[in-house]
């Protein structure tokens, strides 16, 4: 990200996952709160997933288990972006450019560089925003340990 950022131009960067696609209204649903305000540095929407992830396929209640990012999709970040606190997720965001030069760049010290890019946008006085409408959707993991070791890092 901070190589593309020093050689692009726009005023606002698209992020996704390699294996999340958005909807058609992705934009549409979106810029509109990053142009209407112009002090939000970060627009995040939920992660989907379009797969099961491993305890929806094995287990016999399939999709009717709700898949476990719910609450944190939810619930949690709801209650950050009442708190103009929103966590960025690395994926399915807009993030504006004055803002990330702002602050350097992605955070690259740690493991949730995503998470300490929002705070250092927080704390430089950026808002940061949270819409609870799925836009993009992914690939859930497939097998279990990588499951695991991914809730491990987030």
């Amino acid at each position: 990200f901070n190589y593309a950022l020093k050689r692009t131009s726009g005023e606002f960067i698209v992020t996704l996952d390699s294996d999340h696609i958005p909807t058609r209204a992705f934009l549409q649903l979106t810029m509109g709160w990053m142009i209407g305000d112009p002090k939000i540095a970060l627009m995040q929407t939920p992660h989907d997933f379009y797969s099961p992830d491993p305890f929806q396929r094995n287990l016999a209640t399939g999709f009717r288990t709700p898949p476990e990012s719910n609450l944190f999709y939810g619930v949690v970040q709801d209650g950050n972006d009442f708190w103009d606190a929103t966590f960025f997720c690395g994926s399915c965001a807009i993030l504006r450019r004055e803002a990330m030069e702002g602050i350097g760049g992605f955070a690259t010290q740690t493991v949730t560089e995503d998470a300490h890019t929002a705070l250092r946008m927080q704390r430089q006085g950026w808002s940061t925003a949270y819409l609870r409408i799925p836009l993009a959707g992914g690939l859930a993991t497939e097998r279990l340990i990588t499951h695991i070791g991914q809730r491990v890092r987030w």
